[in-house]
């Protein structure tokens, strides 16, 4: 009898620990792999994170890459950030899936597309030349939003505030980026750097294209109405030559939100029901 339920209570924990994994992304439980959904986006749990870094950092990373603290200051101090679950794009939003938008829809195409289209070699890569209103726009008809500065973050890092998606120590084949001229002048397809993934299984969160945020530094009150003027753009990208700026911490790309680049993107969230 005592056996019995030794055993059922050695079950009973087992049980309750993978279903703990699966809610909090506990140590051991491939969290990722276990909550795609058919939409290809990645559940995000809700709880606290690591945000921003730490004024030591700031000061580390200052001088490793011979900018002014300054630079890099406006990430500190790191805090203790609590968000409700979420779903996110596991990929950024690609030429492809933009190109299904424009056509339900009438809006306007991207520059860099041939006529209404764009090239069959980029259906695989994330769309650029979009501005803030086009990365809202195309959320909205998907259902969807921008995330904020912080769902991006936690997605990109996970919950201990880690300087790279997949780590402390920066890989150079994890991501799209132009040291010395490795990668560019072009993006890659989305899913070309399997080892970049963050601790959830989101991909691409560092190079290939910055991408926007639906919140930013700069915010004026308008008639009641609070107008974003720059946003935060997050991730680095192609053109990207610092290490520096290939951490989701990264602050110092924002841009203004009527502004293109041909290495602006974006992805989407959406809130779990």
């Amino acid at each position: 009898m005592a056996d019995e339920l030794k055993r059922r209570t050695f079950i009973a924990k087992t049980l309750a620990g993978v279903a703990g994994g699966l809610i909090f992304g506990l140590p051991g439980i491939s969290f990722a792999k276990a909550r795609h959904n058919p939409d290809e986006m990645v559940l995000i749990p809700a709880g606290d994170f690591l945000m921003g870094t730490t004024d030591e950092q700031v000061k580390k990373l200052a001088m490793e890459y011979g900018y002014h603290f300054s630079w890099i200051g406006s990430e500190a101090p790191q805090r203790v950030v609590n968000l409700p679950g979420y779903w996110v794009d596991k990929y950024p939003v690609t030429n492809e899936q933009y190109f299904k938008f424009t056509m339900e829809t009438g809006y306007h195409k991207p520059i860099h597309w041939e006529s209404t289209k764009p090239p069959a070699q980029l259906l695989n890569h994330p769309v650029c030349n979009v501005n803030l209103d086009d990365a809202r726009a195309y959320a909205k008809w998907a259902g969807k939003r921008l995330p904020t500065e912080a769902e991006w973050e936690k997605a990109a890092r996970g919950t201990d505030g880690r300087l790279f998606p997949w780590g402390n120590e920066f890989n150079p084949k994890a991501c799209c980026w132009n040291r010395s001229g490795i990668n560019g002048p072009t993006t890659d397809p989305v899913d070309a750097h399997p080892e970049g993934a963050s601790p959830f299984g989101v991909m691409d969160m560092a190079g290939n294209l910055f991408e926007w945020c639906s919140d930013g530094p700069e915010i004026m009150a308008n008639d009641d109405r609070a107008v974003a003027y720059t946003a935060y753009l997050k991730g680095g990208a192609w053109i990207t030559t610092e290490i520096l700026d290939l951490r989701p911490a990264a602050r110092g790309n924002s841009g203004h939100i009527n502004n293109t680049s041909s290495f602006y993107g974006f992805r989407c969230v959406k809130e779990i029901k």
